[in-house]
């Protein structure tokens, strides 16, 4: 059984973080992360850093990311900035156009990239082999992303990792 310790985090989001270096990926993460922090008060996501953050989480529904406007995103995303509910948070974010769960935990992660992991097939299948994924490695409904942020936000904290790296890691 896999073991998900202090050192598996620092060496696997070391390696992510090698590999992927010098490739748009980092690019536009770091891109839209610096443009977020910039904001004084509730963040929120234009339309332009809202269909980048969507193709670098999901490129093949791009379109779908496009046809959302300027106004409808950023009080969207403001919105869920906003709400104290996790599931309520989910919620707004599935009215936008192109957004399923896993798009919206990005979102999440990068309003509250202390609080919120991204929800990714990866990180199921690697929390699955540790015997800490109870449900099928394929579900990612509203509920099952409620007990994956229950796990992350609890193997961050007790690994004492930030929960970006641990998604990296993963």
């Amino acid at each position: 059984m896999l073991i998900i310790n202090r050192e598996f985090v620092q060496k696997w989001s070391k390696v992510y973080n090698e590999r992927f270096k010098n490739g748009t990926s980092i690019r536009i993460e770091n891109e839209i992360r610096e443009w977020l922090c910039k904001q004084s008060g509730d963040k929120y996501l234009n339309k332009e850093y809202f269909v980048k953050l969507g193709r670098w989480k999901s490129a093949r529904v791009t379109k779908h990311y496009e046809r959302n406007d300027e106004e409808t995103i950023v009080g969207t995303t403001i919105a869920a900035f906003r709400e104290p509910d996790e599931l309520s948070k989910i919620n707004i974010l599935l009215d936008l156009y192109g957004v399923g769960v896993r798009v919206a935990s990005t979102i999440l992660n990068y309003l509250h990239p202390e609080t919120f992991p991204i929800f990714d097939y990866h990180c199921v299948k690697v929390l699955a082999e540790a015997g800490l994924w109870k449900r099928k490695t394929d579900d990612f409904s509203k509920q099952a992303w409620l007990d994956y942020v229950h796990i992350m936000r609890g193997l961050a904290e007790r690994l004492g990792v930030h929960i970006r790296d641990l998604d990296k890691a993963m």
